[in-house]
């Protein structure tokens, strides 16, 4: 996909460009000009062991089809330099990880940024204390990445009926954010957490809770108001709140909107998707610091043991299939056209049911289920009993 192709300096010429800067957030993907290198630290110092590669990648593409015993489960690194702008010195940077199989550690110009274990799961880190900045944005910053896909009793699935693939096998991200903004350390979500208490064919209530950060040095009087929008730009319903945030604080707010009425429910034959927009304003200036965008489906369902699966209070026959991430030559390291590919064939054959197994996929899967109208049953781990996710 040509949108993930950018190039470290083509990054650094677009956030110089002067309307950029309003912006109040920017999230790239950083795929493109790694070097790669296999085996343990001792073995990586000259250039010539480092091969240039492209995110999403992992090292298993072939010893796990051949014929030889067993396949490689081990160390991996990557490199790359990051030109960082100088106007950035403001802002909060963070490396942002779809997925590392199975483990990773991070380091920025030589100082361990993060660890994190677990191979199926996003994760973030904030790098703005290692980075060096300079007027020109000529100045490298090398970020080097540890993976690991060693067997590993502390470290889910330790065994399945399939690969244990190790690399950078999802999208990474550089994430750029004012100095007021959602959480962004926890668990590498957006900060933003959405639920449904009360949904019927009249009326609806949303429930929304997070966290934001201030971590300017001044005092913040502070909006966060949450939008829900129709696919068409229209307003549906929304909710305001007002606070008061100190230098350094972190608050914790949960918003309900209640009373919604007229709007449309999600279903397989309609799969239709608001939008959530959650925006923190500056109450004296009127900026606006941060803003997050969530889908939203309006549903409810139920099993009955007599009667089978219900959703929004009519029976409904769940048709589908089971899907792993991996492909023949690629292994796990899949591009997002590729999950999108195969929820599109599931729909296109009639189906309206995905599981998805063994462990939790790229985010493209989900995010496709709910354009398209796919019920999902999720595993969080390998052995773990499935949920049904009509829609997140």
């Amino acid at each position: 996909m040509l949108h993930k192709l950018i190039f470290s300096y083509f990054i650094l010429v677009i956030f110089n460009l002067s309307g950029v800067q309003a912006q109040h957030r920017i999230s790239t993907t950083i795929n493109s000009n790694w070097l790669f290198f296999k085996g343990d630290s001792t073995q990586k110092t000259t250039t010539n062991n480092w091969k240039p590669v492209s995110i999403p990648h992992t090292w298993n593409t072939q010893d796990v089809l051949d014929d030889e015993p067993g396949y490689y489960r081990g160390d991996g690194w990557y490199k790359k330099n990051l030109f960082i702008p100088a106007g950035w010195k403001d802002k909060d940077i963070y490396l942002y990880f779809e997925g590392a199989g199975q483990s990773a550690e991070v380091f920025v110009n030589g100082k361990e940024i993060g660890k994190h274990a677990g191979g199926y799961t996003f994760f973030s880190f904030p790098i703005g204390s290692a980075l060096k900045f300079a007027a020109e944005g000529n100045t490298a910053n090398e970020v080097v990445i540890k993976v690991n896909n060693s067997p590993n009793e502390n470290l889910p699935p330790t065994m399945g009926d399939f690969n244990i693939f190790g690399g950078l096998y999802r999208d990474v991200y550089l994430n750029v954010y004012d100095k007021v903004h959602f959480d962004a350390d926890n668990h590498g979500t957006n900060g933003i957490f959405i639920t449904t208490p009360l949904v019927s064919a009249t009326q609806a209530t949303v429930q929304v809770k997070g966290a934001l950060v201030n971590r300017s040095n001044t005092a913040k009087k502070l909006t966060i108001s949450h939008r829900i929008m129709m696919p068409n730009g229209g307003l549906l319903n929304e909710q305001k709140g007002s606070f008061t945030v100190e230098a350094g604080q972190k608050i914790d707010f949960d918003q309900a909107i209640k009373n919604i009425r007229g709007h449309r429910l999600w279903s397989p034959d309609d799969p239709y998707l608001y939008r959530i927009s959650s925006t923190i304003t500056d109450e004296n200036t009127g900026q606006i610091l941060d803003e997050v965008s969530n889908p939203l489906g309006f549903r409810w369902y139920r099993f009955d043991p007599n009667d089978g699966f219900f959703l929004n209070g009519k029976p409904l026959k769940l048709i589908g299939t089971s899907r792993h991430q991996d492909y023949p030559g690629i292994g796990n390291a899949l591009p997002d056209a590729m999950h999108v590919k195969d929820v599109e064939l599931l729909k296109d054959m009639g189906g309206n049911f995905l599981r998805v197994a063994h462990y939790p996929q790229d985010p493209a899967v989900l995010q496709t289920c709910d354009r398209l109208g796919i019920l999902a049953s999720v595993e969080s781990q390998s052995w773990a009993l499935p949920t049904l996710m009509p829609m997140l």
